[in-house]
């Protein structure tokens, strides 16, 4: 039956807010079944507007998903109204129609992917992909030079005690993490070491004075083996994620493209690749300063970020999404409103695979998570979505139309 409006309006506020009843969920196959095809498609078109006012995105819009995998799975409701639902892919809860879905894929891709030409505008979920082990993703890596030059490869060596270095024995632990742990008997001589991952590489560091670093891949950072003085010091390049012990006496800080980073203790991420645009600081507890020779210095909140450009001056962001800018050390990509050679940039660092592009590139934006867990041909599958097509020879994406 045709619904009301003052009746539509709580109806799709409850499914917005994931509040519905077993019997409004039965209401709503029913209406799916039966209703007139203009009045399904205004009303769907209706939702998106008090979805997006009244709901996080994930809960209410894998809610009404699932009503209607529901229907189309338990009901024969005609070819019409499955032409329809795919149309609505056009709005915020887009729906591919292929095979019985899973709100997670059961090769573990967390497939939820917003494509669309030129704007940024649905979450899609998509069926399990079938492929074959195509670019496997990158594992827990890294190369440690020693101050003398010798160099030692971390995922090759075997776990336990790797060196002794200024006064740290330097151990390896079987979770892909380096310890420094201070010897009792030290030595006045501070030396440098380097810890660096490469394409398809991570790492986790413990510093001496317990301080926890997380690089990306194609990362390094360079530290003493031992802080003494007044200040603990590090330089790094690439990305990665500080969890840094509290000590007032001894400031901590991080030099990044002749930025420095001056925290006392604090949960931060820095984003500094060579071929990015800018150098992203991002602060989720703490407080930060940053001063380099074109800016003043600029402090820090939690929940806003640092973006240094080619002109050295420092922006500051508030209200960044945190969850996406350090997704890549919780294991997954995530995307949002971001263009083509963004994705692959970091599809590319993770995957070591090289990135080759065919004619113009495509205008495309993209938003969402993908288990970084999944093969790079898995992934590209998802990608595939947005009508850009792939392929992988020989160590490298090529990128087609």
């Amino acid at each position: 039956t045709k619904m009301q409006a003052a009746q539509r309006k709580l109806f799709l506020e409850k499914f917005a807010a994931g509040a519905n009843t077993e019997t409004e969920h039965h209401q709503f196959i029913e209406w799916l079944k039966t209703a007139p095809i203009a009045e399904v498609e205004s009303i769907l078109k209706e939702y998106d507007a008090v979805f997006v006012e009244n709901s996080p995105i994930d809960e209410a819009n894998l809610k009404l998903v699932s009503h209607i995998e529901a229907a189309l799975d338990q009901y024969e409701i005609g070819n019409e109204r499955k032409s329809l639902i795919v149309r609505i892919g056009q709005y915020r809860f887009i729906y591919r129609i292929a095979a019985a879905s899973l709100i997670i894929c059961a090769l573990g891709i967390a497939a939820y992917i917003a494509l669309s030409p030129k704007k940024l505008n649905t979450i899609a979920k998509l069926p399990p992909v079938k492929m074959k082990n195509v670019g496997k993703p990158g594992d827990n890596k890294a190369i440690l030079t020693l101050a003398d030059g010798s160099v030692i490869i971390l995922d090759d060596e075997m776990n336990g005690q790797v060196a002794k270095q200024g006064g740290a024995q330097i151990a390896k632990l079987t979770n892909g993490q380096l310890v420094y742990t201070p010897l009792i008997n030290k030595s006045d001589k501070v030396v440098f070491n380097t810890l660096a991952t490469p394409r398809g590489g991570q790492f986790k560091l413990s510093l001496p004075d317990g301080s926890e670093v997380w690089l990306n891949a194609v990362s390094s950072i360079r530290y003493p083996t031992a802080f003494i003085g007044n200040e603990r010091k590090v330089e790094i390049t690439g990305e990665a994620y500080f969890e840094i012990a509290h000590d007032a006496a001894k400031p901590f800080k991080v030099i990044v493209n002749g930025t420095e980073v001056k925290v006392l203790g604090t949960h931060f991420n820095i984003n500094a690749y060579n071929d990015e645009a800018t150098v992203k600081t991002t602060l989720l507890e703490g407080i930060v300063s940053l001063s380099n020779a074109a800016s003043a210095v600029v402090t820090l909140k939690p929940g806003q970020q640092a973006q240094i450009g080619n002109s050295r001056d420092i922006k500051v962001i508030n209200n960044v999404d945190i969850d996406q800018e350090v997704a890549w050390k919780n294991g997954y990509f995530s995307f949002y409103k971001a263009d083509l050679q963004t994705v692959m940039r970091q599809i590319g660092r993770w995957y070591d695979l090289e990135i080759l592009y065919e004619g113009k590139i495509p205008e495309r934006q993209f938003g969402g998570k993908i288990d970084r867990n999944s093969n790079a041909a898995e992934v590209l599958k998802i990608l595939e979505e947005s009508k850009v097509h792939f392929r992988i020879e020989d160590g490298k994406i090529v990128v087609g139309r």
